[in-house]
């Protein structure tokens, strides 16, 4: 097996792209030249070996995709002024929605197979204007049983998975930073003003936000909260994020706890050395002094070894056994004949291919524009836009208006809905969703079943369904250290 071969199998595009050549089996192909293209029936791919299949997949992708998928499109001048710009549209829409030379920073790779294998499914590629002016370019039935052979998008079917139960610390120490960062999540003391904590905008009572539009900080000049520039996400199941923000600025759950402190319009702080003046407050409290010093013995109190059990208890907010969970997991009982229905139209109208994994979502960045735009349908028209996506963070224009897809899991708890935190109804946003990222006008009774499948995504903390937790449920607990780091 080609070393390509096994990269696909691994679900890595088929495509490995250099200098815009794709390489499949052994065989490099022009992306901007024409191969000679064999048309297979469909009945005979089954036969092929592997080298044979690889081949011909990729003089498919040659001449039927990498017109517009690849890393140098390209399409006639005239043509484009004949179609009134149609072409130039294609090949923009295709370079945003997935590329034949995958980012994997962007979007992982089950993701990109399960762009394809909606794509083959719904059979909506390429569009009918483009197959018009390129006679030939459609897909046959045996094209499509090429590229779902090389590409192994029957995988897809198993896309989405059970939110498993997170694993008991594995020793005494490893339970102290979590309990360490537990009460360090709840510290206001993070703040200049000593009352905005993690756990004002990230409220686990509140699906792990505050269900407000813009979450409130320290005061400003005026003496009024300053507001947050996007809606809060959840912290519940966050561990799973491609990265975290909206916009991906933070790598992992400790850098992203290392970000409000020094915000001055979250918790006030601005510069790294203001750490030390988080740490002198602390260390005025017994307790804590004695869990840093057992958990961090070297370390101290620091921005570093604050930020690092911050992040470990946040590990713990994982929601598992939601009803959806428990139907994955073989009870067909556990979802009512609507919410059936609701996911049956969640996976055929292709919101499985961003809304994938044991999060369901949270694993890419995808364009909030694809067929239309989701601050004019979502945003009242006085709304101010203040980001842009992953552009804040690499000010490549490219990433203009790319967000990181949202969690699925609790959606019914974490309203108001997308980053600009302007939908109150899960049901409106699944109808600005279906709009906006499916280009589909669906029926009130299909949007019904899919609001109705997601408010089955609810799970538990520590064994209570995530709408009946309490304050006190989720208080931190005080526990005594063991007499030594065995115990």
């Amino acid at each position: 097996m080609s070393e390509t071969c096994q990269m696909i199998r691994k679900w890595l595009p088929v495509a490995c792209v250099a200098a815009g050549v794709v390489a499949v089996g052994g065989v490099a192909l022009g992306l901007a030249e024409k191969s000679k293209h064999i048309e297979v029936d469909a009945a005979q791919v089954p036969q092929l070996t592997e080298e044979q299949a690889d081949q011909l997949a990729s003089m498919v992708l040659a001449n039927k995709c990498a017109a517009c998928h690849g890393s140098n499109p390209t399409y006639s001048t005239l043509l484009n002024i004949g179609s009134l710009g149609l072409m130039a549209r294609h090949v923009a829409g295709a370079q945003r929605s997935f590329t034949l030379e995958p980012d994997e920073s962007v979007r992982p790779a089950l993701t990109n197979v399960l762009k394809i294998d909606y794509t083959l499914s719904a059979r909506r590629m390429p569009p009918i204007s483009y197959t018009m002016a390129h006679w030939g370019s459609a897909l046959t039935e045996g094209d499509v049983a090429l590229l779902r052979r090389v590409f192994a998008t029957d995988q897809a079917q198993t896309a989405i998975t059970p939110i498993e139960p997170v694993a008991e610390p594995t020793d005494a120490v490893a339970a102290a930073k979590i309990q360490l960062g537990h009460l360090l999540f709840n510290d206001p003391r993070l703040s200049t003003n000593n009352r905005v904590a993690c756990a004002s905008c990230h409220t686990l009572t509140k699906g792990g936000t505050d269900n407000l539009p813009k979450s409130e900080g320290v005061p400003g000049a005026d003496g009024k909260p300053q507001l947050g520039g996007v809606n809060a996400p959840t912290v519940f199941n966050a561990e799973k994020r491609i990265r975290q923000f909206w916009d991906g600025r933070a790598a992992d759950l400790k850098e992203q706890a290392g970000g409000p402190p020094l915000n001055p319009v979250e918790m006030g702080y601005e510069h790294p050395e203001d750490w030390a003046k988080i740490a002198a407050k602390l260390q005025q409290d017994p307790e804590l002094v004695a869990l840093f010093g057992y958990v961090y013995p070297q370390g101290g109190i620091t921005g570093d070894t604050i930020t690092d059990a911050i992040a470990a208890y946040e590990k713990t907010l994982v929601t598992p056994d939601s009803a959806f969970d428990r139907y994955l997991k073989g009870d067909a009982e556990a979802l009512t004949p609507q919410q059936k229905a609701g996911y049956e139209a969640f996976r055929s109208h292709g919101c499985i291919t961003c809304h994938s994994g044991s999060t369901m979502g949270g694993a890419s960045f995808e364009y909030i524009n694809t067929f239309a735009d989701l601050r004019e349908a979502a945003a009242p028209a006085s709304y101010e836009e203040s980001a842009y996506g992953l552009f804040d963070f690499t000010k490549k224009e490219q990433h203009r208006d790319l967000f990181r897809v949202p969690t699925l899991r609790n959606v019914a708890l974490t309203k108001p809905y997308f980053h600009t935190g302007s939908v109150q109804s899960l049901e409106e946003a699944v109808r600005i969703m279906f709009k906006t990222q499916c280009d589909r006008s669906v029926s009130t009774e299909t949007v019904q079943a899919v609001t109705a499948f997601l408010e089955a995504q609810t799970g538990k903390l520590n064994g209570k369904p995530l709408n009946e937790l309490t304050a006190q449920d989720v208080a931190p607990q005080h526990k005594p250290l063991p007499t030594s780091a065995g115990e």
